[in-house]
């Protein structure tokens, strides 16, 4: 398979550029707007044969020589955008990773393989979703499009399960919760596969005890988030206890258990939010569960 390297090829033309003291105006001056110079060199697009053949005129290399470079191996590339389009994911930056992923699909002549394009379009519906450019149901059915199960690559990779969570999430946030509960338990009977990756398995119980919560079953929330703080133990991560000892405690409130226990699931979590730095969960417990966490001090 042929895949082209859209990065290197920008950061090359860059260097030349600098090497032959041109601004970006001045290299597109009669080729192309200076804008598409900016994005050739972030990696954001490729140029046309006829604009690349000019471009290599004025920067004194040869077309052969922007096709070698073309042409190399793309892995970079894939995982550079990978690792910044799952930082902005996480900073909920719905706008930027809808301008990216669009720019991508818009590249259709080339081919960085079925993986890659399938996570640019997950992201992308996740993104028009949050942006409400789309509704829930056409973002649950384009979501739907991207799992096939018959491809011999369904389950090799992390995206499958992502686009199976981002389902559940969809489902819960429209209130369709026996939807939502039915995506959770498919994904939890990937055993393998959550062998694996025990930090996804620990968000799929948090995500569970949300759920249940919202349904006001609170032995089933209290199950999962039991689940979660074991699996964290376990394995040595502390990327979601907080969140877990929260929503234990949330759960115990509501079944009007011990008051100690509840008290004591609030205080843990505010000492991990603490620890690791999360100011904005340590403002969030204390509004919202203060009378709990400041219990015999």
């Amino acid at each position: 398979m042929i895949v082209l390297n859209a990065k290197a090829l920008g950061e090359e033309i860059k260097r030349l550029r600098k090497t032959n003291n041109l601004s970006q105006a001045q290299l597109a001056e009669g080729i192309c707007t200076q804008a598409t110079i900016s994005g050739i060199e972030a990696g954001r697009g490729y140029p046309s044969v006829d604009i690349l053949y000019i471009l290599s005129i004025r920067l004194k290399v040869s077309l052969d020589y922007f096709f070698k470079i073309l042409l190399n191996d793309a892995q970079g590339y894939i995982q550079d955008t990978e690792r910044m389009l799952e930082d902005l994911m996480k900073k909920k930056d719905y706008k930027e990773t809808f301008e990216i992923t669009t720019n991508e699909l818009k590249q259709s002549t080339r081919n960085l393989g079925y993986k890659f394009d399938q996570l640019i379009k997950w992201v992308n519906i996740i993104s028009s979703y949050y942006l409400k450019k789309v509704d829930w149901q056409k973002a649950v059915s384009m979501l739907e499009n991207l799992l096939d199960s018959s491809h011999p690559l369904f389950g090799q990779d992390f995206i499958d399960f992502k686009i199976q969570n981002s389902l559940a999430i969809i489902y819960a946030e429209n209130k369709m919760f026996q939807k939502s509960l039915q995506q959770y338990n498919t994904i939890l009977s990937y055993h393998d596969f959550l062998k694996q990756h025990h930090r996804f398995q620990i968000k799929i119980h948090y995500n569970l005890a949300k759920l249940y919560y919202l349904q006001q079953d609170y032995i089933h929330s209290l199950k999962h988030t039991d689940l979660g703080i074991t699996l964290s133990n376990q394995n040595e991560d502390m990327s979601m206890v907080g969140q877990l000892y929260f929503q234990q405690g949330m759960s115990l409130e509501e079944l009007n258990a011990d008051p100690q226990k509840i008290s004591d699931a609030f205080k843990t979590s505010l000492f991990i939010f603490k620890l690791l730095g999360r100011q904005e969960y340590v403002r969030m417990v204390n509004e919202q569960k203060g009378a709990f966490v400041n219990a015999n001090q």
